[in-house]
């Protein structure tokens, strides 16, 4: 984008919480969670709060951050330095700003200990949980975003099929873990999104597996679930492979969870409710006699977190919105044998969906 395109679309977005505000009858927002305070600002260092009111939004960070942050901020929005204490800094803000006396704040992003703290620094204030105030606000991208993680996506998949070649009988997956970190940084990615699942065997199985010390072995399959990041946003995706030719039980749960995830795929569209994507890819596992060996939700959504609303699951009461972009991994995984997970991301967009990832889905023999 552009500067200027730039600056405009953290206008909109501080406008779409202002107006949120406003709704909520708030006075001001402090804003915590550091991916919300990158997407309404751009400002990527690790220490801030973002304090919105009618008039004005304010950052505050420490003075490690003093030059990043009028790089990254921009004129639109001030910027306060402190030594250490935001929240002395925030007190400050609060007694010469033009808010009243009732501020939300992000409960589900906050400790204990600072809302505790809160309380202790501005007496003054009414504070009430804004619930998911900002995730809401996130979850649908704009074209903008929806770029990024495309571009996240390709910069995973030029990845994997640099690290194909690196994958052997006799490798660990430790080994192949730390060889998929560092195709993915030549790659592109500006940091790992996740720590990359690298799972052989038996250990498919396990939905979260650690790589561990476990060599390949023939007739392994191979389970690799993985992301980039670019600009900020995340890509994530899963795909299998299989040490020499698959046996039959492979072949048929491998059929199955392709299945499931060519109709949550077809059911992923604005307006529909997410628990029916999860529904459309669990009829299909529970209708093969898998449905006991799929314990998980079948989504969720990508952005500057690797996981954020809209939840894709069977209790989820998320509705898709155009711009939602979600993962579709439903999984059968056999104990002490291996499992299938296998994952697309998808924008959902009104009467249709745009699949971004484009690696092969098929069983790939190594």
């Amino acid at each position: 984008m552009k500067p200027e395109e730039v600056w405009d679309a953290r206008g909109l977005r501080l406008r779409q919480v202002r107006d949120r505000l406003h709704e909520s009858r708030l006075d001001a927002l402090l804003v915590s969670h550091l991916p919300s305070i990158r997407w309404l600002t751009g400002f990527t260092g690790s220490s801030a709060f973002l304090l919105v009111e009618p008039g004005s939004a304010t950052l505050i960070t420490d003075f490690r951050y003093r030059t990043q942050a009028a790089e990254e901020v921009g004129d639109a929005i001030s910027v306060r330095i402190t030594g250490s204490d935001l929240f002395a800094e925030l007190a400050l803000c609060l007694d010469e700003g033009d808010s009243g006396p009732r501020a939300g704040f992000e409960d589900h992003n906050l400790s204990v200990r600072d809302r505790r703290a809160l309380g202790e620094c501005c007496g003054g204030v009414m504070w009430e949980p804004a619930g998911p105030l900002m995730d809401a606000l996130r979850s649908a991208k704009d074209s903008s975003e929806i770029e990024s993680i495309a571009r996240a996506v390709q910069v995973a998949e030029r990845a994997l099929v640099e690290w194909l070649g690196a994958v052997r009988e006799g490798a660990s997956e430790r080994e192949l873990a730390a060889e998929l970190v560092y195709r993915l940084h030549l790659a592109g990615s500006e940091s790992m999104p996740f720590d990359p699942i690298v799972a052989s065997g038996p250990r498919s199985a396990l939905p979260h597996a650690h790589p561990g010390e476990r060599r390949l072995r023939e007739g392994d399959l191979l389970l690799v679930d993985f992301g980039a990041r670019v600009e900020g946003y995340c890509s994530d995706m899963t795909r299998m492979f299989v040490l020499g030719s698959p046996v039959a039980w492979q072949v048929e749960i491998y059929r199955v969870v392709s299945l499931a995830v060519g109709s949550a795929i077809e059911a992923t569209e604005a307006g529909v409710l997410a628990r029916s994507v999860d529904g459309a890819a669990r009829d299909v596992i529970t209708g093969a006699g898998f449905g006991d060996r799929f314990g998980h939700g079948t989504g969720h959504g990508v952005g500057l977190e690797v996981h954020e609303r809209p939840s894709v699951n069977a209790r989820s009461r998320d509705t898709l919105e155009s711009g939602n972009v979600v993962t579709i991994e439903p999984a059968v995984y056999l104990p002490g044998r291996g499992g299938v997970r296998l994952e697309e991301v998808v924008v959902a967009e009104e009467g249709g969906r745009r699949v971004l990832t484009t690696f092969p889905r098929d069983l790939k023999e190594l």
